[in-house]
């Protein structure tokens, strides 16, 4: 029995199984696959080969992407929290120089566009589907040793 948990889009579901949440689980906690060994009671082979599954990676990369500041919604609230604190300095102080907040202002969106830089480019990357082609060799008879050759076995002239 597999759970299936969204990974990037609600539409989008990744197939693991119970017990690789579980190890993927309490490395998430832990962060030592040694550990994580010791703790669940089995090889460490065996935890090895559950995290190097492309779904449990999947999983382990999405879990750590949303945590802490790594999330984009934090980070965001962040800089906010900064960019804020900084006009209250200004408009307390009466005297501000205005080089500062703008280049905070200047980082933030430097930050927000490689952020949607980077977005745009995972979803090309999820966009791009394998497309199938066909290749056609055609072997004229004509010259070659490999052509003489057919012509005389089609020909019985051998």
């Amino acid at each position: 029995m597999t759970k299936q948990l969204a990974t990037h889009h609600p539409a989008e579901v990744l197939q693991i199984s119970p017990e690789a949440l579980e190890v993927a689980n309490a490395y998430l906690t832990i962060q030592n696959a040694q550990k994580v060994s010791d703790q669940l009671d089995i090889p460490l082979e065996t935890v090895s080969q559950i995290l190097g599954r492309r779904e449990v990676k999947a999983y382990v990369d999405q879990v750590f992407f949303d945590m802490g500041f790594n999330n984009r919604f934090t980070l965001r609230k962040a800089m906010d929290a900064i960019i804020s604190k900084k006009f209250q300095e200004m408009d307390e102080a009466g005297v501000g120089s205005n080089k500062d907040i703008i280049e905070i202002l200047a980082l933030s969106h430097k930050m927000t566009m490689e952020t949607l830089d980077k977005e745009l480019q995972l979803e090309k990357l999820r966009g791009n589907s394998i497309k199938s082609q066909v290749n056609v060799q055609i072997n004229e008879g004509g010259g070659s040793n490999y052509g003489n050759l057919i012509e005389r076995l089609i020909s019985n002239k051998i």
